[in-house]
């Protein structure tokens, strides 16, 4: 058969958004959505063919040749529409997406012959007997995600209510019709416990991917997804972007977690863009929480969302006693808590101790003159670790040696230094000291390494191990220790302190998250919260564990001051090593400050981290009350102003963090 030539327009899997176009010579017509290679700036890239160009004259610039086409796979239109939607929203480039869908490229071209490999399907399911709400639960979203149609439901239920086995339950369905379900965790470290947990109760292995696998994992992961021999795929946020070839369902745990926000190389939120997905591919999508995310309540009392409930634990109707200690008037472990723990040991239990701060101390000061450590790189206190004996920040990674250091100001040296704060390294201390015969475990990333390392601390809790946890945030991510009945919150108001608009939310959800590790099994759980600020609103829903309560007033003050899910935000960020150059670029913004009625823009002011990792950072916050569509605002707004070399601009919309 003779080769015709074709012109192409092609999209790169780079930092760019615009097409390019290549000539191509082949058998047959190209299609749309072809993984193709081509050189791009005299390097070979990756990219995709977005359009075949009829009746195209090529002037006299000399048109490259497309060099390879893959075999493998294509993009479907739906996997390019997402493409559009996603940089679209976000405003992002669009060739930054294309490289999340394509971040294992070489996969597409690789010369071996891509095997179909026996589904991996179960050998033996194992049977598990819901209870009466359980079930009520699972039929009710059977129900709604039988028309395999788009549909959006949160499963809404308690610590410890068993709402995984309520979508393992629904999720069997879609196994027995070959389609594929995707199951997001917000961390890495939560999949391997999962992994099990599938491995156990369907009787074969899920695929998983996030950024900890091996090449050769995603290789083989990737390879299976295209066959549509993987079933279950098991992913951090990155796996959304995956070319799936008969996606069927999307489960997200845990879906008010922040983790599910990327807030660099394309700032986007996992949760929000599992949406447009399910919409797209016209799918149902299951939304897990025992803490749902404001924009998902307010979703659901739109009726846009559907809602199931599950309102008691698993094992025991009990709910756990809570117990608010003010703790401007005790130490960083209080009388009741040492007690509690005293008892807890006693009895054979476990206790956890929260506080999320890692190290010993935030900060480090020299007696002499008030002088703070902080990081060269980045506007932040260096953090004093005792295990690496060292100060670091936790930011850009810069450390210094904390034995035989002098302050830079006074030049004293470090028996005239005072440690400022408590960080989990501290209450390590403390707690050795109270109970010096305890078996006590750190559970923060800087005491575990590895996956390996984590699944063995979890396993060993699990087994009753260890007497007393000292964890940070790592601790509170859907973990499930039978025999842990005792949790003492150190510092519960750390995370309200400061200026972001999702202190109140972000602070109940972790601390309710924490909460609900104890008393999960059939024994009773009591949870200490100490705080200094015991009359502050969110601390006292808190202590009733009245969560309806919470979101009904926080919604309320976001209606009131028009703030998301009701009003839009979005931020801008100028950022370079020149200050100087910053500010001129920030200048240039601010005299093209859009002039629109309810519409507030703030700054330009410097972040609060106004030097991260070495460059100097400036600000933009957009409010807009009407909630217009705020990525025209935003482009808009960009388009009309000179951007300066060596200067950055990076828009987050819908931001979450405001550092």
């Amino acid at each position: 058969m003779s080769k015709d030539l074709f012109y192409v327009n092609v999209l790169f899997a780079h930092n760019i958004s615009e097409d390019f176009t290549y000539k191509l010579i082949s058998k047959s017509k190209p299609k749309i959505g072809s993984i193709v290679q081509a050189s791009l700036r005299s390097s070979l890239k990756v990219g995709v063919i977005t359009a075949v160009l009829e009746n195209y004259e090529p002037n006299k610039i000399k048109i490259k040749e497309i060099e390879k086409v893959s075999d493998a796979h294509q993009l479907t239109s739906k996997m390019l529409k997402f493409l559009e939607w996603v940089s679209s929203y976000n405003a992002i480039q669009r060739g930054l997406v294309l490289k999340m869908i394509l971040s294992h490229s070489k996969t597409y071209f690789d010369e071996k012959k891509i095997d179909t490999p026996s589904e991996n399907m179960a050998t033996q399911e194992k049977i598990i007997e819901l209870n009466i709400e359980q079930k009520k639960a699972s039929e009710k979203i059977l129900k709604i995600s039988s028309r395999r149609d788009y549909n959006t439901i949160l499963l809404d239920g308690v610590p410890g209510s068993g709402k995984t086995e309520v979508y393992f339950s629904t999720l069997k369905n879609y196994l027995t019709e070959k389609e594929q379900v995707l199951i997001m965790f917000p961390e890495v470290s939560l999949t391997s416990d999962f992994v099990k947990r599938i491995e156990e109760r369907f009787g074969f292995t899920p695929d998983v991917w996030h950024s900890k696998i091996s090449a050769s994992m995603k290789t083989k992961t990737l390879k299976n997804i295209i066959n549509g021999t993987s079933k279950i795929i098991v992913g951090a946020r990155s796996a959304l972007f995956l070319p799936y070839k008969k996606l069927g369902m999307i489960i997200l745990d845990e879906e008010h977690d922040t983790s599910y926000k990327q807030e660099e190389k394309g700032i986007y939120h996992a949760r929000d863009m599992s949406v447009v997905k399910a919409s797209i591919e016209n799918i149902p999508l299951i939304l897990t929480s025992a803490t749902p995310s404001l924009e998902t309540i307010f979703n659901v009392f739109k009726k846009k969302y559907h809602k199931v409930s599950i309102k008691n634990k698993f094992f025991s109707n009990v709910e756990n006693k809570i117990k608010i200690i003010d703790m401007r008037k005790d130490q960083w472990v209080s009388n009741p808590l040492k007690n509690a723990i005293e008892k807890t040991i006693s009895n054979q239990s476990q206790a956890l101790l929260y506080i999320n701060k890692r190290g010993y101390a935030p900060v480090v000061i020299c007696k002499s003159c008030g002088y703070k450590f902080t990081c060269k790189n980045c506007t932040s206190y260096l953090v004093e670790h005792i295990k690496n004996k060292n100060l670091l920040c936790h930011h850009c990674g810069h450390s210094v040696k904390s034995f035989g250091l002098n302050c830079p100001s006074c030049d004293n040296d470090d028996q005239q230094f005072i440690d400022y704060g408590a960080g989990i390294e501290k209450i390590y201390t403390e707690i050795t000291k109270l109970f010096p015969v305890a078996k006590i475990c750190l559970f923060s990333s800087d005491h575990i390494k590895s996956q390996i390392e984590l699944d063995e601390r979890v396993r060993e809790i699990k087994e009753n191990n260890y007497d007393i946890i000292i964890g940070t945030q790592l601790i509170t991510k859907g973990y499930h220790f039978p025999r842990l009945t005792c949790v003492g919150i150190i510092d519960a108001d750390m995370s309200l302190r400061g200026g972001d608009l999702r202190a109140s939310e972000k602070t109940y959800q972790a601390l309710y998250q924490v909460a609900g590790r104890a008393g999960r099994a059939e024994l009773e759980g009591s949870v200490f919260i100490q705080t200094y600020y015991p009359n502050n609103e969110t601390i006292q829903a808190l202590s009733s564990l009245n969560r309806d309560e919470f979101y009904e007033n926080e919604i309320n003050y976001r209606v009131d001051n028009k703030l998301p899910p009701l009003g839009k935000m979005a931020a801008i960020i100028v950022s370079g090593n020149n200050i100087e150059r910053v500010r001129s670029q920030c200048s240039i913004l601010y005299n093209s400050t859009p002039k629109i009625p309810e519409l507030e823009v703030y700054g330009p002011a410097p972040a609060p981290l106004s030097k991260l990792k070495g460059r100097h950072r400036q600000r933009f916050l957009i409010h807009d009350k009407k909630a217009r569509n705020m990525q025209k605002i935003v482009e808009t707004w960009l388009s009309r102003s000179k951007t300066l070399p060596n200067v950055n601009i990076s828009v987050d919309i819908d931001p979450y963090s405001f550092v």
